[in-house]
């Protein structure tokens, strides 16, 4: 099947437009993990956490 040089502008629209959306994403959750990060460093949880998952770490032990 041949392109058209039409055809081969919008895949490569679409390929761009599709890497602007992912590195948004991207961009999102390295944010995310370094909000977290910092949340685990401002909390006294003793020597072990509690859990690995940050969302059940109980809060209530945090600096404020």
């Amino acid at each position: 099947m041949m392109y058209s040089k039409n055809q081969f502008y919008s895949l490569e629209v679409m390929c761009c437009e599709r890497a602007a959306a992912a590195k948004k994403e991207m961009d999102f959750w390295l944010a995310e993990a370094e909000e977290w990060a910092r949340v685990r460093l401002s909390c006294n949880y003793g020597s072990e956490p509690l859990t690995s998952s940050p969302e059940l770490m109980p809060f209530a032990r945090c600096k404020t």
